[in-house]
């Protein structure tokens, strides 16, 4: 159990103790459609091995999180995300890593920076908090990885906030695999300006437990974003996926396409929500899941939702969920390909809109390598 005993000479000590009095009293929350009671790590960790690349560029500010208060403030806000409170209270209380990343105002910064977490049996306890804050007309790419060193089974619960300025442009790539003992929840959220664009790519190929909630805010008129998430549910794993986008300036752009394989007997569950406020006229918003499932008798739950209180919008949901196609699995096997690997292809191409935007090469080989291996 998570004691106040662990935080009492931690940095921001006095913060951390408040949260745990509010945190302590709250319910553990439970995921009935895929079957998972919660239960909470045994002790509070360090951790300490992140790195952290390319950071020394022009109009880059990049501090640790418990120097950043002043900044945080400032960035606070009413919208909503996460996984709810209980989740949100524990990264509070205990956080052990995390940064603040600024791209300064018309900045281009060329390299992509990357925060890589790497767990291992020392650095199995990660509670993250990452803010990355871009200023109007700046451009960046900024990629998260968490990953697992050896088979130590990894605690992770983290927080991704992201807020694109005017006419600022930003790509966020996260990808996680940490290995398939693991248990991983997080909570993200991004809030674009006008005409501002950010991209959100999501890979969620490891954890044996995985809860995600992403929200994105189109906060003014012309604001673009894009998120497309990617996920792997093999062997007994259990996936339960949340993302959302909330319109609410005029003439905003939305789009949710997740790509997804279900096999063995995992469990899945994929929610896609676009909501259009008030305010956001000639906006137009799509969402999709296209899930291939790899086996009989898999547990495979799409739920895509459209809420609307404007007139004059767009908005358009889908969700295919469905075996390999048939058509495409017998072409394939008449030039030669055996039934496995020729499902592999199916599935690779499937998730290649996502892989191919991911600016990284041998990023891009290892994880299609994992997915030749477990596919």
């Amino acid at each position: 159990m998570l004691e106040k005993s662990s935080i009492q000479n931690l940095d921001n000590s006095d913060y951390r103790l408040k949260i745990f009095e509010e945190y302590k009293r709250l319910e553990k929350v439970n995921w009935k459609r895929v079957g998972y009671k919660y239960e909470e790590p045994e002790t509070f960790k360090e951790f300490n091995n992140l790195e952290v690349k390319n950071e020394n560029q022009d109009g880059v500010v990049i501090k640790n999180i418990n120097d950043s208060l002043q900044e945080l403030e400032s960035l606070k806000n009413d919208n909503d995300y996460g996984l709810g409170d209980f989740f949100k209270k524990q990264n509070f209380a205990f956080y052990n890593e995390g940064k603040y990343l600024k791209i300064k105002e018309r900045k281009t910064v060329e390299k992509p920076i990357y925060l890589n977490y790497r767990a291992n049996k020392e650095n199995n306890f990660l509670v993250d908090y990452n803010v990355i804050e871009v200023e109007d007309f700046a451009k960046v790419t900024v990629i998260i990885t968490y990953d697992s060193e050896d088979n130590t089974p990894v605690y992770h619960n983290g927080i991704i906030k992201v807020f694109t300025g005017r006419n600022a442009e930003v790509k966020i790539i996260k990808i996680q695999t940490l290995n398939t003992s693991s248990s991983n929840f997080e909570s993200s959220k991004i809030e674009t300006l006008g005409q501002g664009k950010t991209q959100y790519y999501s890979v969620e190929l490891g954890g044996k437990i995985n809860a995600i909630s992403h929200k994105s805010y189109l906060e003014e008129d012309s604001a673009e974003v894009y998120v497309w998430p990617a996920y792997l549910a093999d062997e007994d794993r259990k996936l339960d996926l949340e993302y959302s986008v909330v319109f609410r300036g005029r003439r905003t752009i939305g789009e949710l396409q997740g790509r997804g394989a279900v096999k063995d007997t995992a469990k899945k569950v994929f929610r896609g929500n676009l909501y259009f406020k008030q305010g956001s006229s000639k906006s137009e918003g799509r969402e999709g899941e296209f899930a291939i499932l790899l086996n009989d008798k898999i547990k495979a739950d799409s739920i895509p939702t459209l809420f609307c209180s404007e007139d004059d919008v767009i908005g358009e949901h889908a969700a295919s969920v469905g075996k390999v196609d048939e058509s495409k699995l017998f072409y394939l096997m008449s030039r030669g390909l055996s039934e496995g690997r020729a499902k592999k292809l199916i599935v690779e191409s499937s998730f290649r809109p996502i892989m191919d935007n991911i600016d990284d090469e041998k990023l891009r080989e290892k994880l299609f390598e994992e997915l030749e291996r477990r596919i």
